[in-house]
Formats: C-alpha cells, structure tokens, sequence
C-alpha cells in the first residue's frame, strides 16, 4: 500500500502533466497563424562577393531648389523671408504669381537697397535668365497670376485709344508721359514700358503704398483681346504718327495748348505794336 508521500507525489506529477497539456493546448490556439509563420524555414544567405561602388541615388529636386533660389536667398530672403512669408521690411511672395515677380524684376524696381513707398523702375540688375529663374522660383512659393500671353498685333488700334482715354489717361496722361498723383505718389512713364509688362501692370494693379493706387483690371473688366489693344495703342504711343507739326516731344495736350497760346499771343502783340508804328 503506498505510503502517504508516495500518494502526494504521484498526485503532484499528475497535476503537472495536465497543467503543461492545458498550456500547450491554450498556446496553439492563441498563435497558430504566429507558429505558422515561424514555421517557415528561413533561407540561409548564399555567400556573395564583394559589392562595387555604384552611383548613389539622389532624390529629386523639389519646387523650391535651383539657381532661383540661390538669387533669392541672397538677393530677396532679408526683406521677403526665405520662404517668401514677408517681414517687416517686404510684403509676403508666396501666391504673388510669376506675373507679379517678372514685372517687379524686369522693370528694375526690385532688388532694392531699403524700403521705398514707391520703387522706381530702372535698368535690371539680372540678366532674362536670371530673371526667369528667380521667376520660377518665386512662383513655386505658391498658386499666382501667370505672365499674361499678349498678342498687340491682334489688337484694335482705334478701340485701345478709347479705352486708354477711358481708364488710364487720367494719371498716366494722354501721350503715357506719367504724371503726380496723390500721397507723393506717381504714375509712371509708359514710354519705355514692353507689352509684357503693360499687360502685367493692367492685370496685377496696385495695392497700397508699395505698387501705387492702380486699379486691377481683371478678364470681368477688360478681356483678353481689350487689353491687346490697350498694349497695342501704348505702344503707338512710344512712335507716333506725326501728322505735321512740331510734337513737342509729346508732351501732351496741355503743353501743345500754352505753347500755341503763348506763341499766338506773342505774335499777336508784335503785330500790334509793328502796326502802331508805321502810322
């Protein structure tokens, strides 16, 4: 007969036998699809030679990368930021449009050395293609107005003389010569203006103290082919037909005016004064 010991013993290697079946059991359960995983045999590395040097891989250039960046953060990024976000000393690019940037450039009126109310335009410091990169570049900042396509030959001579009288005369002048506006600012001379640029000016306008107080002339206001003609007339302005006369360097209307006054007033009183004398 077993000794009670014996009996504990026996009992104690039963229950461990079942408690090790139970969790073998649970564990196939809970992590067939992990043994199956595991259960598949890892293939061993085949010896391999040593790997030559090849090219390495370069990711591509984002939108902001170039040679217009370069000019931009050293010509620009001080005043305008280097993400074109503004500061005090320059309003934001980003969304300005290529538009906006090529006529700011090409009229010489940016880079600048400090802040002006007004720049004025002067000869480019940048080269076309210099300027189409800082272009790209400043219209990668973000969605803007595109460089207007303008065709002048297509437009009507006769149809941009009335719409230049209607919209443009009273500060650039009858002849584009340009002329004082209010709050010390000023209209420009148009007389050397290209007609890229005049399409930019009518499309972009002013806004405050920095680009003047031109008004913005949309396609709701002046379509494609109204501003074509506007540059067309624009630039007959530049060489004009003379029909006769003196043009005084077209000056205008105005100085047409007193010059004939003062020369037929003059003329007048001499004839006066030669008919009092031979009496």
């Amino acid at each position: 007969m077993p000794t009670p010991a014996r009996r504990f013993g026996v009992l104690l290697a039963a229950a461990a036998a079942g408690m090790a079946g139970f969790v073998a059991l649970g564990g196939l359960r809970g992590s067939g699809p992990a043994l199956a995983q595991t259960a598949t045999p890892t293939p061993t590395a085949a010896p391999l030679s040593t790997p030559t040097a090849g090219p390495t891989p370069t990711a591509g250039p984002t939108p902001t990368a170039g040679p217009g960046r370069d000019l931009y953060l050293r010509d620009c990024a001080y005043c305008h930021g280097a993400r074109g976000e503004g500061s005090v000393y320059g309003p934001p690019l980003a969304g300005v449009g290529a538009a906006s940037a090529d006529f700011m450039l090409s009229t010489g009126r940016m880079p600048i050395p400090k802040p002006e109310d007004q720049p004025e335009r002067k000869p480019s410091i940048y080269t076309p293609q210099e300027i189409r990169e800082l272009v790209a570049f400043v219209a990668s900042l973000g969605p803007g107005p595109p460089i207007p396509a303008v065709d002048p030959a297509s437009g009507d001579l006769g149809e941009g003389a009335e719409l230049y009288e209607e919209n443009c005369a009273s500060c650039h002048g009858s002849v584009g010569a340009g002329g004082a506006l209010t709050s010390g600012l000023f209209a420009p001379d148009l007389s050397t203006s290209t007609p890229v640029q005049i399409a930019e000016a009518i499309r972009l306008g002013g806004a405050g103290t920095r680009t003047g107080k031109m008004p913005k002339f949309g396609p709701d206001l002046l379509n494609d082919h109204e501003v074509d003609s506007i540059v067309r007339y624009v630039t007959y302005l530049e060489r004009p037909n003379d029909r006769g006369g003196q043009n005084l360097s077209h000056l205008g209307p105005i100085p047409e005016g007193f010059v004939a006054w003062v020369v037929g007033l003059l003329a007048l009183i001499l004839m006066i004064r030669w008919i009092g004398t031979t009496r």
